[in-house]
């Protein structure tokens, strides 16, 4: 007989006080095993990132968890010595499985010291963000292979990400696209949201939403909206390099009067008014496998401008909610323009009605466990 301390799962990865998409999304994913009747344990990090390390302003939120869930703070992401404690206290609580979230190589060293040492009969099921990092290190390739060793299978929230991986590995992968978050904040009247950030509702707004780092091709969208002075372009997230490469680009573009930059972290409530006030969501993306900005989207009813890559598309070509476009500033103008044409916005905001039900975190995660407990065995 298990013991009355045991679990049928463990989710190890960022959790509040964490903030950003990877811990929104343990919290949903944790939520909606719950509702599923599954009892469930979010384990979390004393230690992230060395400070000197994080780009960011702060790697903590202000904001309260999203769910009340059980959350504990144990692991030490880089001191090894704690590792075989970790696997102790996991092998005790002898969960059906354990989650490994994995965005980043340089987690293989901490996930591989508790992984090789879980009894043999706890499943162990890596959930992959990334693979391939967007800024590449040398080192990436060999430290991703020891992780694929240490793990049972794969699943991700990209079928994009699966598909490669599929490729990559001879375990087994299973993915979907990334389900819509739970709980959040109700959709805003476009006079409520301009009103609320002081804008003019006559004005045609666009959104470039998110952490700012080189490869998410801001700088594409700020010289296609030369070709449209009379859009304005709210920039809202925190700058993950420097900020003067933007400003400075802003300045010599002549867009001063067409840009609004909300250069820090915007917490949800405050986000909805953005989504609700834009026409559009650009994602103007060099390199991409997946986007929970997308899921935001499709929540708020706002259309989208994405540039063509697998793990952006796939939702926008099943549900026809927005714009596909190449991967260049002239292009993404293009796309602009067709979003602006005939009868798009409404029709696009009419399919985003329609189809988000169809993303359901409960639904994701039943999927998850049927794979996980009936597909790798």
């Amino acid at each position: 007989m298990r013991e009355s301390t045991s679990v049928d799962f463990i989710l190890l990865g960022p959790a509040h006080p964490y903030r950003g998409g990877i811990a929104d999304t343990q919290a949903h994913f944790a939520k909606a095993l719950i509702d599923l009747g599954y009892t469930v344990e979010l384990w979390t990090f004393t230690q992230l990132y060395p400070t000197l390390l994080f780009p960011g302003k702060t790697q903590f939120s202000q904001e309260k968890p999203l769910h009340s869930l059980p959350i504990v703070r144990k692991i030490h992401s880089y001191n090894p010595f704690q590792w075989r404690t970790i696997a102790k206290a996991i092998n005790q609580k002898q969960p059906k499985a354990v989650l490994f979230r994995y965005w980043t190589p340089l987690l293989a060293p901490c996930w591989n010291g508790i992984a090789k040492r879980l009894n043999n009969n706890i499943k162990k099921i890596a959930l992959v963000d990334n693979w391939v990092p967007h800024e590449s290190n040398i080192w990436d390739s060999f430290l991703n292979r020891r992780f694929e060793q240490q793990m049972d299978a794969f699943t991700t929230l990209s079928t994009a990400i699966s598909n490669n991986l599929s490729k990559l590995s001879k375990k087994p992968v299973w993915g979907k696209i990334h389900p819509i978050p739970m709980d959040l904040p109700q959709k805003k009247t476009r006079e409520e949201a301009c009103q609320y950030l002081k804008l003019d509702p006559k004005e045609n707004y666009l959104l470039f939403f998110g952490l700012i780092r080189p490869y998410k091709g801001l700088d594409l969208l700020l010289k296609a909206m030369k070709q449209h002075p009379k859009k304005q372009l709210l920039i809202v997230g925190e700058c993950y390099e420097k900020k003067q490469k933007y400003s400075s680009l802003i300045d010599s573009l002549g867009l001063k009067k067409q840009v609004r930059f909300v250069d820090r972290f915007v917490p949800l409530e405050e986000a909805a008014h953005y989504f609700s006030a834009a026409d559009g969501l650009v994602l103007p993306y060099k390199t991409a496998t997946q986007s929970g900005v997308i899921a935001l989207a499709y929540h708020f009813e706002t259309p989208l401008v994405v540039t063509k890559h697998d793990g952006l598309t796939e939702p926008i070509l099943n549900d026809t909610t927005g714009i596909i476009t190449e991967v260049n500033s002239e292009a993404i103008a293009e796309g602009i323009s067709q979003l602006y044409d005939d009868d798009n916005i409404r029709r696009f905001k009419n399919n985003l009605q329609k189809t988000k039900g169809n993303y359901a975190w409960t639904t994701y995660a039943q999927a998850w466990v049927n794979f996980t407990l009936n597909e790798t065995t």
